[in-house]
């Protein structure tokens, strides 16, 4: 029989409970809660019933179905180390600094790490130096940095380990192109990339072909619009299925321009509406040269976030 003074050491060395000891239905009410600060909140378990993916968004396109939500804080964000199996976080304007992401330090498990309208929250804190800690995150599968329009910069110098298993990168924030570069020489084999909001020479283009040779989907807002020279340098993708080049007004000509579609052995969606204009005109030759080709405006994704 344990003596009265045993099972109060026992007790006493046990410490507070653990996130071992919080059982699939305690994570479940947990993220629950914190969800419900949240306009809209998702939550994914694994086949036991572990939380391995917490999404928190708040959005003025959701005020009038969800109502003022304040957001989760930094104390919520202390309680991420009770999801001992979490793998997924994303993050839309909550009410967030660096101080509570640090703890995102602390689980090299991540496969998944969203940063969108980062500081936009009227509680938020964070500041450029929150992308410090995505570095050392070998695990990482998935980086999406968007909309984070009210800090300024992105401290993507901070993320300096090479992410190998990145599949799918999102840049849909304001970077220089250097910092683009940077991030994309740290993740070789990335298939499905997105990035917005950056200028990109067509030189720099082409380095991305040769840097992601795995690269199959690309959507791409080219910031002072789409050149000739872009559709050139994307020669040297060769596995290239979908191209979304988005949001440009200047037209270009079939021969000479868009005709350098015709050179990627993989292609088989170019989203761009055919419009009654010089590229549609374009496009529309674009598709007598290479039938079977789908040119289409509507986008395959606009978000999508995905669990793993």
């Amino acid at each position: 029989m344990i003596s009265r003074l045993t099972h109060l050491l026992l007790l006493l060395t046990a410490g507070p409970l653990s996130a071992q000891n919080l059982d699939p239905d305690g994570q479940q009410s947990l993220a629950r809660e914190l969800g419900a600060k949240a306009q809209r909140f998702e939550m994914w378990t694994d086949d036991d019933g572990h939380v391995t993916g917490l999404i928190f968004i708040n959005h003025q396109g959701l005020n009038k179905e969800a109502g003022e939500k304040p957001g989760i804080n930094d104390d919520d964000l202390a309680k991420l180390s009770q999801f001992p199996k979490l793998t997924a976080v994303n993050f839309e304007a909550q009410a967030i600094g660096d101080k509570g992401l640090a703890i995102l330090k602390e689980m090299p498990q991540l496969k998944q790490i969203g940063f969108h309208y980062m500081a936009k929250n009227p509680g938020a804190s964070t500041t450029p130096d929150c992308a410090a800690v995505v570095d050392g995150k070998p695990n990482l599968e998935i980086l999406e940095i968007k909309h984070n329009f009210r800090m300024d910069g992105f401290a993507i110098e901070k993320i300096t380990t090479p992410m190998p298993k990145v599949w799918r990168l999102v840049l849909d924030t304001p970077l220089t192109p250097e910092q683009t570069m940077h991030l994309i020489r740290l993740c070789p084999n990335v298939r499905d990339l997105q990035f917005h909001r950056t200028n990109c020479t067509a030189d720099q283009l082409a380095e991305i072909g040769r840097l992601l040779p795995k690269l199959e989907l690309l959507w791409w807002k080219p910031k002072d619009g789409l050149q000739a020279d872009h559709l050139v340098a994307l020669q040297g993708f060769e596995k290239l299925r979908i191209f979304s080049p988005q949001q440009f007004r200047n037209h270009l000509p079939f021969a000479n321009g868009w005709d350098a579609l015709l050179k990627l052995p993989s292609l088989e969606r170019v989203e761009v509406e055919i419009k009654d204009d010089e590229n549609g005109k374009a496009l529309k030759q674009l598709l007598a040269a290479r039938p079977g080709l789908e040119i289409d405006g509507k986008l395959t994704r606009s978000r999508n976030y995905d669990g793993l």
